[in-house]
Order: structure tokens, then C-alpha cells, then sequence
């Protein structure tokens, strides 16, 4: 029940980030850092990853909306409306996977799971095989969790993949998966959500 409680105030804020402004967003960047300090979470390391798909939305933001000129040279031109939408986006992106990384910090990998076997359990009656999905999801996470801890750069990650799949080198531990099936609670967080959704769609117009 907590995690589930947890999950859904997270995914909530999620939504309620897509329509806050820069000063809000810029607070929640400061709140996130104190934060992060306070329980030794990875704060830089999540920026350090993400840093060239931040430099690239600033850029494009700075540089394509037209606006009030900050700075003209030749056909470079940055704008003070792209210069705040660039900087309010890039924070709301942060801000985003700051609080996934928080989500995944203290909500179990098998809450995760179970949600998304959960969510798909509706398609069984339009031919999908649930016992299949379950264990292509609980494959999926246990390969991310190690590779996770894996070195390797985005220009040998193909190369690394092949190598381990040839050499039979990981091998998933046998384990009982669990058959998830739905509850009616389950149901409840889910119709609530969608309907906080609109709520929060609804106020932000």
C-alpha cells in the first residue's frame, strides 16, 4: 500500500512538472539537490549522463524560437524567449529523472514489474499471452540490473551485447515467477490517476 501511495504521488508530480514555470521548476532543481546531498543519491551523476541531451535543448531552444534578440552574430541568433523555454525544459527534464531516480530508489523492482504486467493485463482479452509478457518483463529488468554496473561507451555497446549473447557469459538465475493478476485496488489507483490527470490538465489550461 505505501509503495503503491509513493508511486502514484510520483507520477502525479510527473504530470503537474509538464505545466510549471521556470522559478517553480529552478525551486524543485534546488529542492532535489538538497536533497540528494542529504541521502547520498547520485544528483551529478544522473546531470553527467544526461548532460549532452541537455546542451542540445538549450541549443535548439536558444537558437529556432523567435523573440526578443539577446545576441546576433552572422546567422546565430539567441532569443530571450528561446533562452527561458531552453532553460525552463532542461530543468523540467532533470527535474524528471531526478524523480524517477528517487521512485526507483525506495519503490522494490518488483512493484515496477508487477505494475506494468498490471496495466497490460487488460490486452489477455485481445489475444495477449500474459505468461509470456511476465517473463520478458522480469528478463528485461534482471539484464539491466546487470548491465547497469557494466563498462562500456556507446560505441562498443553493440559489439559487448554480441560478445556476451556468443559466449553464453550471463546467465539469468533460475527463479519462480510469481503469476501477477490484478486486484481491484489495483484498478481504483489506476482510474484515479487518469482522473487526477485530467484534473491537473484541467487547472493548467
Amino acid at each position: 500500500m505505501l509503495h503503491s501511495l509513493i508511486f502514484f504521488a510520483g507520477m502525479l508530480f510527473l504530470v503537474a512538472l509538464s505545466s510549471v514555470d521556470l522559478i517553480i521548476n529552478l525551486t524543485l532543481f534546488c529542492v532535489f539537490l538538497i536533497t540528494s546531498v542529504i541521502l547520498k543519491l547520485p544528483f551529478f551523476t544522473i546531470i553527467s549522463k544526461i548532460k549532452y541531451f541537455i546542451f542540445s535543448l538549450l541549443a535548439i531552444y536558444s537558437l529556432s524560437t523567435p523573440g526578443e534578440l539577446l545576441f546576433y552574430y552572422s546567422f546565430i541568433s539567441v532569443t530571450h524567449e528561446g533562452l527561458y523555454f531552453g532553460v525552463n525544459n532542461s530543468l523540467r527534464i532533470i527535474n524528471t529523472f531526478l524523480t524517477v531516480m528517487i521512485l526507483m530508489k525506495y519503490i522494490p523492482k518488483k512493484f515496477f514489474i508487477n505494475f506494468i504486467i498490471k496495466i497490460c493485463y487488460p490486452l489477455k482479452y485481445f489475444g495477449l499471452n500474459i505468461d509470456n509478457l511476465t517473463s520478458r518483463i522480469f528478463l528485461t529488468f534482471d539484464y539491466l540490473d546487470y548491465y547497469k554496473n557494466y563498462a562500456f561507451t556507446f560505441s562498443n555497446f553493440i559489439e559487448v551485447i554480441n560478445d556476451h549473447i556468443k559466449n553464453n557469459s550471463y546467465a539469468i538465475n533460475t527463479k519462480k515467477i510469481e503469476r501477477v493478476i490484478p486486484s481491484i485496488i489495483d484498478y481504483y489507483w489506476i482510474i484515479a490517476f487518469f482522473f487526477s490527470f485530467i484534473l491537473i490538465q484541467f487547472f493548467s489550461i
